[in-house]
């Protein structure tokens, strides 16, 4: 029987090949029906012809027909009584596969230029962080006093422990606002030990207690080690 067919090669559509309801025999029946269907004319090959072109029984072609057709992949356009009228949707499926393609396709940009989004945002936040400094690099950068770094130190570890960690940023600010409330380095350290004294989350002007400890003259000494004279009158006479 020599039908005429639409031949598209040993091609066989994704999800046919992958369809596990169906075994090898029936994959190639199928593929050979849709060669021979001709449009709105379909596919009239007899059983015999299928079977003699696959190298099969009849009755392997009969059951390879009937599961075609209930898995949906075949269906009866036409029988009168002696010629039936086959049907393919292999080419349905191939019209949606290319729809799907082209909306696989179209995912993939989208999903690309996403993809390029994640990886320049993240690269940003790798670069920001990169550009961020440690404690000890603006402690180092703000002061090379040991006993303000120490108190600047001590100051961060008490945050910790409150509970209250700083971040490199808030240190950041926080030294810029040490520099607005203390003019020198012994005042910068009286107002952190201020704070680290009460479990004070921010800095803020020295109190009196502070302040007058830093305002506190310091004694003066003669040679021999005892306080002036002046002192000791000051002391006995309150002059």
């Amino acid at each position: 029987m020599n039908e005429s067919r639409d031949f598209k090669g040993v091609w066989i559509p994704k999800k046919v090949w992958l369809d596990t309801r169906l075994n090898a025999l029936d994959k190639v029946i199928l593929m050979e029906i849709d060669s021979l269907d001709q449009g709105e004319k379909g596919c009239y090959a007899s059983n015999e012809h299928l079977a003699e072109f696959c190298q099969c029984s009849k009755t392997k072609v009969s059951t390879a027909i009937s599961k075609l057709i209930k898995c949906g992949y075949l269906y009866i356009q036409n029988f009168d009584g002696r010629k039936r009228e086959l049907k393919s949707r292999v080419s349905n499926f191939e019209r949606q596969d290319i729809k799907n393609c082209n909306a696989d396709i179209q995912n993939l940009k989208e999903s690309n230029t996403d993809s390029n989004t994640d990886n320049n945002t993240v690269s940003n936040k790798k670069e920001r962080k990169s550009k961020s400094k440690s404690y000890d690099e603006q402690i180092a950068e703000y002061t090379g006093n040991e006993e303000l770094k120490d108190a600047l130190k001590a100051f961060i570890q008490m945050r910790a422990f409150i509970k209250k960690p700083m971040t490199e940023y808030a240190l950041k600010l926080m030294l810029k606002k040490l520099d607005e409330l203390g003019s020198n380095d012994t005042t910068k350290i009286a107002i952190l030990n201020q704070s680290i004294t009460h479990n004070w989350q921010g800095i803020f002007p020295l109190k009196d207690e502070y302040t007058k400890k830093e305002k506190q003259p310091e004694k003066k000494y003669d040679q021999n080690g005892y306080e002036s004279e002046e002192e000791l009158m000051k002391m006995f006479y309150g002059k």
